[in-house]
């Protein structure tokens, strides 16, 4: 499985060997700013419960660095599909479970990288299901007139 994702051009990482992590990181800002995008998976790992997990700083910085737009993708209800603890899917996809939403992009340009995580962190919570969204996160829901992304039609509960 090495083999292919290196022949593929993906980026590998070991958490835990600083030198690949700084490698890792030269190698992805290089890739974006040669036009090469990127997916990155800003929590690091899959939770247990499907609830999303804290962000790790790793793929802003690296957008940050290379001055460019993030495009959020909210991903629902993959740990039905492939849980955590599973190197493939247990279920079907086509049970309708799975849905994608991909965002408007967000410029990082003039913005700090906390500031970065926030507004992909708040886009993504905005189309997960319930029982996704992390129990302590402050959450904008959709109502009737509007998205909870354009600001009107939105509203946001503690």
């Amino acid at each position: 499985m090495v083999y292919a994702e290196t022949k593929g051009g993906h980026i590998l990482i070991d958490r835990e060997d600083r030198r690949s992590q700084l490698r890792t990181f030269k190698t992805a800002v290089q890739y974006l700013k040669d036009g090469i995008p990127l997916v990155g998976f800003p929590e690091g790992q899959r939770s247990e419960d499907g609830r999303m997990l804290p962000f790790k700083d790793g793929i802003f910085s690296m957008a940050k660095r290379a001055n460019v737009p993030i495009v959020p993708i909210s991903l629902s209800n993959t740990h039905a599909i492939m849980p955590g603890y599973s190197l493939s899917p247990v279920q079907s996809a086509k049970g309708g479970k799975l849905n994608v939403h991909v965002h408007p992009p967000i410029e990082t340009e003039g913005k700090t990288e906390k500031e970065i995580s926030e507004l992909v962190r708040k886009a993504i919570i905005s189309e997960l299901p319930q029982h996704q969204i992390p129990q302590d996160e402050t959450v904008v829901e959709k109502t009737e007139e509007g998205s909870a992304n354009d600001g009107e039609g939105a509203k946001v509960t503690p």
